[in-house]
């Protein structure tokens, strides 16, 4: 009874290997889909500073992408239930397509309306990112899908290094300086296009409508109110408001503490490093630990980069931290992740993904755009001890957890 009890509190075993073709294919389009958006957040804000008719309104293009991406993300999951996933990846990279040759347009004719308009369009590809790892999640067999999750965040750590270089690298291909750059977006979201041609039309059963999920949609409500969903909302909640901040406030810092151009942007590549490198085992770990005990150490690891953050304003104390912090939201993700996908049946999950996407889109959105009057209040030390104070505070529910978790096996088995 007690292997039972205990067994039912992390994921199954891998009963089949989970590095399928169509697995491949999903971490490759997200490493096309990170590339892309590397590029625009590398360069869109800059571009913004040479368009604006204000230096106040350079950040509106991103503003202004991140809006249409956390409203489009709960729309992209309820078009999933009627289409499937994979009809909404392949609209969500032509989108991106289009987007992109507005921006090149916007930097050959000096248009700001122009560049707020093709990041508008941008965001709706953006939208769609987060379902490459659910639809692998769907796909993978009896007991990866934590895994399959993971793999697919791969595509991340390839797009961390090469994503902010292509972005440089291509802006002088054309007249209009950056221009090559947006026609570097377009031409990575037609690849995803094609790759996502190769992927099956629904991973239904033989005899069910293409596109079509085997089973009924969740509805929003049954899933709020299992564990499963609460779970999934603190650990994915956390993740993103801790890292968003913190990576925002980052640049900022490091340019107050008088630190060059040069050492901001190691920062942040050793932040992206921190994201996406640990997907190579985090989802091995989520397999064996289970999402509960890999979401425990995601926070417990956020709470250390805090305090390394809070120690000073050295280059070595921002990279550490920013790298930390990189890392718990990786295994927070994961875990996160993981909890989502056990709200439904494999193919059922449409309108709880869109909710999930939507409500923690909207948490990070919130926590980019209040990072400077944050860095206003308390400066950099200050962020971190706030980020690491909820990290513990995050630690703590989740070390109740397990302790009722135990008193319930001890009440059972007696």
């Amino acid at each position: 009874m007690e292997t039972k009890s205990r067994t039912a509190l992390t994921d199954a075993p891998e009963r089949t290997s989970v590095f399928t073709t169509e697995l491949w294919i999903l971490t490759t389009c997200q490493f096309l889909y990170y590339g892309g958006l590397a590029v625009d957040l590398t360069l869109t804000a800059v571009v913004g500073l040479h368009l604006a008719p204000s230096t106040a309104l350079a950040t509106v293009p991103l503003t202004v992408m991140t809006v249409v991406a956390t409203v489009a993300s709960y729309l992209a999951g309820t078009l999933s239930v009627r289409l499937g996933h994979r009809t909404v990846l392949l609209c969500g990279a032509a989108t991106a397509v289009v987007g992109g040759l507005i921006c090149m347009w916007a930097t050959i004719t000096e248009s700001f309306l122009a560049l707020c308009l093709g990041t508008a369009v941008v965001g709706l590809y953006k939208a769609t990112g987060g379902y490459f790892r659910y639809l692998a999640a769907d796909r993978a067999p009896t007991g990866g899908r934590a895994r399959a999750l993971s793999i697919v965040l791969c595509g991340g750590l390839a797009a961390a290094f090469l994503g902010p270089w292509g972005a440089t690298a291509s802006s002088g291909l054309l007249a209009a300086e950056f221009a090559g750059s947006y026609l570097l977006v377009s031409l990575l979201a037609a690849a995803v296009v094609l790759l996502v041609l190769w992927v099956r039309p629904s991973g239904a059963p033989a005899g069910t409508a293409a596109g079509k999920p085997a089973v009924p949609a969740v509805p929003i409500r049954v899933a709020a109110s299992t564990r499963d969903f609460r779970m999934a909302f603190l650990l994915l909640g956390t993740a993103s408001v801790v890292m968003t901040m913190l990576m925002a406030m980052g640049p900022i810092g490091s340019s107050h503490a008088g630190h060059a151009l040069s050492a901001g942007a190691l920062m942040i590549q050793w932040h992206m490093v921190g994201m996406f490198g640990p997907s190579l085992f985090s989802g091995a770990i989520t397999t064996r630990w289970g999402a509960h005990w890999t979401g425990l150490l995601g926070a417990g690891i956020l709470a250390v980069g805090g305090v390394v953050g809070s120690l000073g304003t050295g280059v070595v104390e921002f990279t550490i931290s920013l790298a930390l912090i990189g890392v718990g939201w990786n295994f927070l993700y994961v875990a996160g992740s993981t909890y989502v996908v056990r709200c439904y049946p494999q193919g059922a999950g449409g309108r709880v993904q869109g909710a999930v996407e939507a409500s923690v889109g909207s948490m990070g959105a919130l926590a980019s755009l209040s990072a400077a009057a944050v860095f206003a209040s308390v400066g950099w030390q200050g962020a971190n001890l706030v980020a690491a104070g909820l990290s513990v505070l995050v630690v703590a529910v989740l070390t109740v957890t397990v302790l009722r978790s135990r008193q319930q096996l001890t009440g059972v088995e007696a």
